[in-house]
């Protein structure tokens, strides 16, 4: 069967797919999947003849059957029935040798994923300029189009072949984000940003650079939007606060860039952006340890009195709730400390358990009555016998 003419072109970044020409065969949500995983298996591993027994303990580890070998032959037919829109004999797309079985080596089969590791390896050579490098990661980049398999990621032999390429598009991600931040080449950025988040949702890497593109590109409140909805994500999804370092891109994007104006009164609408005028100033970790500072300055000078107040959510035995329960709890705690302070008041999310507060009241005791009453306004809203609210408070000392 030896045809040089003839390629086999074969998908499996995002899906999975057979070409042969113009006809082709894909993996729908509708069919058998088992048929598909076999057709999977013998064309990643196309470079082997396969055994039966590996094949048998492949398919059927966890499943009693009197005849493996009988199932594997009706299950291989079913295989070769998939194939028959290629047009090509199918019996020799899959040989069978003695007790083997493999995927044709007399034609040229082409996987995008050989493409895709060929393109990241040749990006990283030194030999080549930065542009060419950046042309070559971009090819590898399009060529990503998902997950390895996605349809069978949770197989045991798909797993680290998954987590090999997802890990070599990681790489790549990070690599051509830094070329294009030398460039400044911001809106490509943040293409790449959005395409690789409906891949990998979860990457921090891809959140974090298009929080800062599309800062650099002008589109604050947009930036501090998709900065909000990520540091969301890490509370509710993960129960983890952000990193050090998307607490220092707040920092960033919350500043205002502005031109030199005389004009006081657009100076103080600018100041004003943003705000609102319902109950106690909630901001992030870094904006309260700089009211903090600037409290524990001023004390030093008018002697009043402020204490640093915590509040925590935990089960009876002082551990982390489940995540719903925690983002619920964490949500309603916000709103009774919001509603039970005074609108000079601040607070912050701590932790994804835990609240900080600056109380300018006279002593210890007024300060713990006013947490007193968050809590209660706290469970007349959400009320659980397996929760606890535990809270502390100190003085802040003038700041040396």
């Amino acid at each position: 069967m030896k045809n040089q003419e003839t390629i086999i072109y074969v998908n499996m970044l995002g899906g999975f797919s057979v070409t042969i020409g113009d006809k082709i065969i894909v993996d729908q949500n509708n069919q058998a999947k088992k048929p598909w995983s076999l057709l999977e298996y013998l064309i990643t591993f196309r470079g082997r003849d396969i055994p039966v027994e590996e094949l048998i303990d492949l398919f059927w580890k966890d499943e009693a059957s009197n005849n493996p070998a009988g199932a594997l032959k009706t299950l291989m037919f079913r295989v070769r029935k998939l194939l028959e829109p290629l047009g090509l004999p199918t019996q020799e797309l899959v040989f069978q040798n003695r007790k083997a079985y493999g995927w044709t080596r007399e034609l040229t089969t082409v996987c995008d994923t050989d493409k895709f590791e060929e393109l990241c390896l040749q990006a990283e050579s030194k030999e080549f300029p930065e542009e060419i490098r950046l042309k070559l990661s971009m090819e590898a980049f399009n060529l990503y189009k998902g997950n390895f398999l996605p349809k069978s990621e949770w197989e045991s032999w798909v797993i680290p072949i998954h987590t090999y390429y997802h890990t070599l598009y990681q790489k790549l991600v990070k690599k051509i984000l830094l070329m294009l931040d030398d460039r400044k080449d911001y809106p490509t950025m943040i293409d790449v940003c959005q395409q690789t988040i409906s891949i990998d949702p979860y990457g921090e890497d891809a959140h974090y650079y298009l929080i800062y593109a599309l800062y650099q590109s002008g589109n604050q409140m947009m930036s501090l939007e998709h900065y909000k909805r990520v540091n969301d994500m890490f509370y509710n999804e993960f129960a983890i606060t952000p990193s050090i370092r998307f607490k220092e891109l707040y920092k960033m994007i919350s500043d205002k860039k502005h031109g030199i104006t005389m004009d006081l009164s657009t100076i103080r609408e600018i100041l004003l952006e943003g705000g609102t005028n319902k109950g106690a100033f909630c901001c992030e970790p870094s904006v309260f340890r700089d009211i903090y500072q600037l409290e524990a300055r001023a004390i030093e000078r008018t002697g009043d009195s402020i204490f640093l107040c915590l509040l925590t959510i935990s089960n009876l035995k002082g551990e982390l709730l489940k995540p719903a329960v925690q983002t619920r709890a964490m949500d309603e705690l916000g709103s009774s400390i919001r509603n039970s302070l005074r609108r000079g008041d601040v607070y912050s999310r701590y932790s994804v358990s835990q609240y900080l507060m600056l109380l300018p009241t006279a002593t210890y005791e007024n300060g713990e009555m006013v947490l007193k009453r968050i809590i209660q306004n706290f469970k007349k809203e959400y009320s659980r016998k397996d929760l606890s609210i535990t809270y502390s408070l100190q003085s802040v000392l003038p700041f040396k």
